[in-house]
């Protein structure tokens, strides 16, 4: 499992966990990675604010990376509002 430090954002740290995965298709082998990801105060390495596995499959990387820092981001931004349990269901929806 490859760790990646996605981002910074609003005093956060976004952190993904890549897992890849070896999919049989009926023609073919498909690799999909699945992910998840954890949020910390950029103050303590120790203090993990929500760690969180998204559902989707993803083709690549870079594609799952760049979904974990979007949905980390609207996160932190309704958390900060105050808004995180009606938010928390709609996060993992494609």
């Amino acid at each position: 499992m490859k760790g990646h430090i996605v981002g910074r954002y609003r005093g956060y740290v976004i952190e993904a966990r890549l897992e890849p995965r070896t999919i049989r298709l009926v023609d073919r082998v498909a690799l999909k990675y699945r992910v998840s990801w954890s949020l910390r105060t950029r103050a303590s390495r120790q203090n993990v604010t929500g760690d969180l596995t998204d559902p989707v499959m993803y083709d690549s990387e870079s594609v799952a990376i760049s979904s974990v820092d979007r949905r980390a981001r609207a996160f932190i931004d309704a958390m900060l509002a105050g808004g995180v349990e009606q938010t928390t269901s709609s996060l993992f929806q494609s």
